[in-house]
């Protein structure tokens, strides 16, 4: 088998846990795809016994994972779901469809769906089933932008397969970040002069195997991440202000616009705290590297995902 011989297909599951056979053009256009095969929870066994040596381990809750990158773009057609949209719904996303306009993904506390995942390589396919996610994003100017994902599922043993050709749809090139083709970046009325953006979803993504229960849940959500941003003058924007603490907390509207028409990708968030501050170098001049989270507004609103 060769190592670069591998891809992933994803669908969403109609029933938890029941296969929906996912097909050529549920393939997924990843960047650095792993995966663990056969991951769980071990126990060793505790024989007494008349000689020293090694004890037998067992997997008492066999499951797996499959973790990978994809580029940020949008599906070319307004109103027209991503490439990524079964995925975000694996990671506790509702997906909202405004016909000719937009999709928009926003978190939820309950409901989650689920998704399939067929892991292909080389001949071999292992299937999982019940598959729910975190993710983030990774922002970088001079870069590709990327979605990032880490799905957990439950655990099958590989078995032969004939190779698809995988046929990701729709499948948009994705726009690098730079001046031209990121108009907006906005931390309340302040335009960033943006380096990076790296966004944690913060999923908690436990396997749970039970006596007659076996289910991957979502039990938490912390979003959070990092910005780095040359640095103002105070005079022009008092970022300390907004850092500070100790005597109340401080949150603001962010906002980014990525694209153009119709493969915009614009992320808000209603209520950022920045929680951290510390100076970095860029390109020679003064930056600042800045810790976040994402706070709910009226619940459930801490990061809106629009493609238009």
């Amino acid at each position: 088998m060769k190592t670069n011989s591998k891809y992933i297909l994803v669908k969403m599951e109609s029933t938890y846990g029941v296969d929906p056979t996912p097909a050529a053009a549920d393939a997924i256009r990843t960047n650095g795809l792993q995966r663990e095969i056969y991951g769980g929870q071990v126990v060793t066994r505790e024989t007494d016994r008349s000689t020293l040596g090694a004890r037998e381990q067992i997997n008492t809750a066999p499951m797996v994972t499959r973790s990978f990158s994809a580029e940020m773009s949008g599906s070319g057609a307004l109103g027209t779901p991503p490439n990524l949209a079964t995925l975000f719904r694996a990671c506790g996303f509702a997906e909202t469809i405004d016909a000719g306009v937009d999709v928009q993904y926003e978190p939820v506390s309950s409901s989650y769906e689920s998704v399939a995942s067929y892991y292909d390589r080389g001949g071999e396919r292992q299937i999982s089933l019940g598959n729910r996610s975190s993710g983030g994003l990774s922002f970088n100017a001079g870069a590709i932008p990327l979605f990032n994902f880490a799905l957990t599922g439950l655990y099958t043993k590989p078995a032969a397969v004939t190779m698809v050709t995988p046929a990701a749809t729709p499948d948009r090139d994705p726009y690098p970040v730079n001046k031209a083709n990121t108009p907006t970046c906005t931390i309340g009325s302040y335009d960033l002069i943006l380096q990076s953006l790296e966004l944690d979803f913060g999923n908690e993504v436990p396997h749970v195997n039970l006596v007659n229960y076996e289910e991957v849940l979502i039990t938490n959500r912390l979003m959070s991440g990092t910005i780095t941003a040359l640095a103002p003058l105070v005079s022009t924007e008092d970022l300390f202000a907004l850092v500070e603490s100790h005597a109340g907390t401080t949150t603001s509207a962010f906002q980014l616009i990525h694209g153009p028409t119709p493969d915009i990708v614009q992320l808000d968030a209603p209520a950022m705290q920045l929680t951290t501050i510390s100076e970095v170098d860029i390109n020679g001049e003064q930056g600042y590297q800045m810790g976040f989270n994402l706070i709910p507004s009226s619940g459930d609103d801490e990061l809106k995902i629009t493609f238009k």
